[in-house]
């Protein structure tokens, strides 16, 4: 039997709405406007007053350690780096319109942070050869991010399923353990991204574990009404 999916309206990605998912990084004109909790420092050695905005999001691990009894790699080969991503806008993804979701993963030890870099225009070719990223016109930019809590079976509880839309000055950070989709980007951009793995292609079901619904044989997670923004 085939189940209906669940229709998901998009919201806002602010910190109180993150919260149960993981954590917001980003800053604010007016400093007094973020979340109590969490320090700013004012930087007064520029010509113009700037803030830092500190400890946004932990950078949290729990591998387990090895035993002679079980299978588990060990948590000291497990590495915090920072990577970066260079994604195109998905097909299928477009601001008012409906999206599928067909993925979840997890990293059931390793917290996990986007943070969008602004991307240099065709200007900066002559100074270090980098052309900028084609594409960054067509659309306003940002990602539609999700996060769902595990249930009872410790698969997706999808009761629990958010679904946010960022804005290209926001990054965030994944809890450990939380179900989310892939990067879903509306246009080219980099990302920088800070988490603990211990391979480089998420080939271990501890570094990422993966769900996937087929097209034609099975119903999506949910589906996603993406607003339009102007």
């Amino acid at each position: 039997m085939t189940m209906t999916p669940l229709q998901l309206k998009v919201e806002p990605l602010t910190h109180e709405a993150w919260a149960t998912f993981g954590h917001v990084i980003q800053g604010a004109e007016d400093s007094s406007a973020v979340p109590r909790g969490i320090a700013v420092n004012k930087i007064s050695h520029t010509t113009r007053l700037g803030h830092k905005f500190n400890r946004l999001a932990p950078i949290t691990s729990s591998y387990p350690a090895s035993s002679s009894s079980s299978s588990t790699p060990e948590a000291d080969k497990a590495v915090t780096s920072i990577s970066l991503a260079r994604i195109g806008p998905v097909p299928e993804l477009k601001f008012g319109t409906s999206f599928e979701v067909r993925m979840l993963e997890r990293h059931a030890a390793s917290s996990q942070a986007f943070i969008p870099l602004n991307t240099s225009g065709d200007e900066w070719t002559s100074w270090n050869g980098e052309k900028g990223l084609k594409g960054q016109e067509q659309t306003p930019g940002g990602m539609l991010v999700m996060g769902a809590l595990s249930g009872e079976d410790d698969k997706p509880d999808l009761n629990s399923l958010r679904v946010f839309l960022s804005s290209p000055s926001q990054g965030l950070s994944y809890n450990e353990g939380v179900w989310h989709h892939s990067v879903l980007s509306f246009n080219y951009a980099d990302y920088a991204i800070v988490d603990t793995q211990i391979t480089t292609d998420s080939s271990l079901k501890v570094d990422c574990e993966i769900l996937r619904r087929k097209v034609g044989e099975e119903a999506p997670f949910a589906v996603v009404e993406v607003p339009m923004i102007q």
